[in-house]
């Protein structure tokens, strides 16, 4: 057996700190009242050992949906509020190291065969020992449970040894225990009662077990695990709120009400950069905001879409209507990796004048004089484009796109809804067009983002868009060992989703959370997976 070290996205870290250093946590003199007067509340509730237990309030424009681990993504949201923990972890670095596992996992030479020792002692929160039996069986439920795990990988057998785990994959598998760090694989004791994950939830191994969850709110509330193993947990108790509503968090945490927010709008966020009351922390993400266009409606002309593509100034949506917090898109991948974003062709970059004479070699003519031009065949043309605002720039990209389109002739109306609705209507293909940030290197490597939403048969590839040089080289990825030739052809692929014009890549976030100075241990990561731990604390 050989012993494998983590892949990892080479340049992240050297790029992201460069990026970072632009927007470093900013602390100045001076603080609002309410914050001060928040903060001695804090204090004081702290202070008195003997009354009720003291309560981190964290406010969020994401949430889960449920709390059934093989439910869509919802299985960020166990690890996102400490319930569960997975085999291995993704490091700010966006190298993989061992969690419930020891970092000396090994394979054979064709990387079909991986073995992993559980550390010793782990526990679940009902007090049971973990062993690779109970980890046998945590996955097996899911591959029979979830739509999405074969995407990630295919077993041909799992076997247990004590605290021996053994993977055996149908195909070569070389960043295995990357894809294991995804929140889809969370570790969970199938011995106890599953009959409502919905609601109730699994029992993990994290620092934290539930105490109640709204399905109506989406309010989470979680308690210290008295059983966890990683050491002692210092929060009592954490409430997670939810709301779309990006001024209500602002507010809720400028009044006391909050005491960190996670994604604080872009827009706000000045106003706590100056106030020493607050910690901000920023990290460049693995995330791209993607607009998704339907192929398998108007948007099956590729003049169209190019047009469109050609129509958006990525430059100015993001110095000047997300103030500068975030990078403009070019590629599938953030420009923080080293994934081609300086090395390839865009040929669907800004150029207006372009962009109207592509519609009107291809028919598309104000025939009705409303100023909106129809199709070719004479059909009224009304794109919507959904989205959500549970991120504070969905609503500012989508209406910004809405009104340059509308300069040339394309109408476009925006359509709000719930993030839950979105996700729906991306699984299902219902939209013209699509607003959605997702983090593209959620393995630490594109190759599972890519299969889902633009591989054939992918769970949330719904676009229409199929082109048999894409499918071959996501099959030479899946096997690919080597660190440059998996770069290599991911490049290759990307090149691709350009040439053919599949998707506004619109720019790629930096992820925040904004704390009150008297809370610790609240996390900003690239993988976007962590948020809380054993080290979470409020003084």
């Amino acid at each position: 057996m050989k012993k494998k070290t983590a892949l990892k996205s080479t340049g992240f870290v050297k790029r992201a700190f460069a990026l970072i250093c632009v927007l470093v946590l900013l602390t100045g003199c001076g603080g609002s009242a309410q914050s001060s007067t928040a903060e001695s509340t804090a204090a004081s509730e702290t202070s008195d050992a003997s009354s009720e237990p003291v309560t981190i309030r964290i406010g969020s424009g994401q949430t889960a949906q449920t709390l059934d681990v093989n439910n869509a993504y919802d299985g960020w949201y166990l690890i996102r509020f400490g319930l569960c923990q997975t085999l291995t972890k993704m490091n700010q670095d966006m190298t993989i190291s061992g969690w419930l596992v020891e970092d000396d996992y090994s394979a054979n030479e064709d990387n079909t065969v991986w073995t992993f020792h559980i550390k010793e002692g782990v526990k679940f929160s009902n007090g049971d020992e973990l062993n690779a039996e109970r980890v046998k069986s945590s996955l097996e439920s899911l591959f029979e449970k979830s739509v999405r795990g074969p995407e990630y990988f295919e077993p041909a057998a799992i076997e247990a040894d004590g605290l021996t785990l053994t993977i055996t994959t149908k195909v070569p598998e070389p960043i295995l225990p990357n894809k294991l760090a995804d929140p889809l694989f969370s570790i969970i004791d199938t011995d106890a009662d599953m009959s409502n994950m919905t609601e109730k939830g699994p029992v993990g191994t994290g620092p934290f077990v539930l105490e109640s969850f709204d399905t109506t709110s989406f309010e989470c509330v979680v308690k210290k695990n008295e059983n966890y193993w990683g050491g002692e947990v210092k929060a009592d108790r954490i409430d997670f709120y939810y709301t779309e509503e990006q001024t209500a968090l602002t507010n809720a945490l400028q009044t006391g009400e909050f005491d960190a927010v996670y994604n604080l709008s872009m827009a706000d966020i000045g106003r706590f950069e100056t106030d020493d009351n607050f910690t901000i922390v920023r990290t460049a993400s693995g995330r791209t905001t993607h607009g998704f266009m339907n192929q398998n409606g108007p948007l099956a002309d590729i003049a169209l879409r190019q047009a469109i593509l050609q129509n958006i100034d990525k430059e100015t949506y993001c110095s000047v209507q997300l103030n500068g917090q975030y990078v403009p898109g070019k590629t599938l991948i953030t420009s923080s990796a080293d994934y081609g974003y300086d090395e390839l062709t865009d040929p669907n970059s800004y150029n207006p004048e372009n962009a109207v004479k592509l519609l009107d070699d291809a028919g598309y003519a104000d025939i009705d004089g409303d100023g909106f031009r129809e199709t070719p065949d004479g059909e009224p043309l009304d794109l919507k484009f959904i989205y959500y605002t549970g991120r504070p720039e969905q609503e500012i990209l989508v209406q910004a796109t809405a009104q340059e389109m509308a300069k040339i002739g394309i109408k476009i109306t925006p359509d709000l809804k719930d993030t839950s609705t979105v996700m729906d209507k991306l699984s299902s293909g219902d939209y013209d067009l699509l607003c959605m940030s997702i983090n593209v290197l959620n393995c630490a490597d594109p190759e599972n983002h890519m299969k889902t939403y633009f591989g054939q048969g992918g769970s949330y590839s719904t676009c229409g868009w199929n082109n048999p040089e894409f499918e071959e080289l996501l099959t030479q990825l899946n096997t690919a060992s080597d660190p440059q030739d998996r770069k290599d052809i991911t490049k290759k692929a990307e090149q691709l989703l350009l040439d053919d014009a599949v998707c506004i890549f619109y720019c790629y976030p930096l992820m925040n959370f904004v704390t009150k100075k008297n809370v610790t241990g609240i996390e900003s990561s690239p993988s976007d997976y962590y948020w809380v731990s054993e080290e979470t604390a409020i003084s």
